[in-house]
């Protein structure tokens, strides 16, 4: 007797390590298709603006032109100064990738399935550190934050409006942002500001607000770092304070270049 129910122990330990493994495995696309471009193939203009969106609704994932770095960057919510260096054909070359995902993932899925693609088919391996880097806190301000609660129904987006001056160049950006949160602002502006956001304010969940960033004579480019920070702090009031602070950073110990037809 005290034999079998040892026997039945072991394989109940057994089938529940394997449920906890299987519980364990990283979400996967169904089906993907990752295509090399032509050399020198440039990158989008919404890469150079912090404003890409790969995912959606119906777990569709779509990126263009888009180069193994910032596909990584993408993947695990970092900057260029949060992982570390690899051969330039990691931001040099580029690829078209086409994925579906059953049912309707969220977009957090969606990053976990991106890297669980980076280990299949660029052969990825590294592993994660904490190190010393440049970031911005943001903390409430001297007067009541102009953040508003989303609207009922509203889904989750951010618009950039360019508006013109009379001589028809680029004067400002007007930014419109539904249903966003600290975090999704961190992931639009940090690579512009090439820091972390921490946020500080106590606030969570999602909100509205709009920026309007403007040129002047001294800053001609509306998307200049300082531009925006004093946006932040002028249009949204909140404090914005820099400093250096312990940050998530990946160390890339292996990764391969796809071929064509992978």
């Amino acid at each position: 007797m005290k034999r079998t129910l040892a026997l039945a122990l072991l394989l109940g330990l057994s089938i529940h390590h394997g449920h906890s493994q299987a519980l364990a495995q990283p979400p996967a696309f169904e089906v993907a298709s990752i295509k090399p471009c032509k050399p020198g193939t440039p990158e989008p203009n919404e890469e150079k603006m912090g404003l890409v969106q790969f995912t959606a609704p119906g777990g569709r994932f779509n990126a263009k032109a888009t180069s193994f770095k910032f596909l990584l960057e993408w993947a695990y919510r970092i900057l260029p100064s949060q992982h570390s260096e690899g051969p330039s054909w990691m931001e040099n070359d580029r690829y078209d990738i086409i994925a579906k995902a059953d049912g309707n993932p969220t977009d957090a899925q969606m990053r976990l399935m991106t890297q669980a693609l980076l280990v299949e088919r660029f052969k990825l391996k590294s592993h994660r550190e904490r190190r010393e880097a440049p970031v911005l806190i943001l903390s409430p301000g001297k007067t009541p934050p102009k953040l508003f609660p989303p609207k009922p129904e509203e889904p989750h987006s951010i618009r950039m409006e360019p508006q013109t001056g009379p001589d028809q160049k680029l004067a400002s950006w007007h930014v419109v942002a539904t249903r966003f949160s600290f975090e999704q602002l961190n992931d639009t502006f940090s690579h512009l500001l090439e820091r972390v956001i921490v946020n500080r304010t106590g606030l969570k969940g999602d909100f509205d607000f709009t920026l309007d960033l403007a040129t002047d004579e001294t800053r001609p480019n509306p998307l200049d770092p300082s531009t925006i920070i004093t946006a932040i702090r002028n249009q949204l009031g909140l404090a914005v304070k820099s400093t250096k602070a312990p940050v998530d950073y990946l160390v890339i110990d292996n990764a391969e270049k796809v071929v064509a037809g992978n």
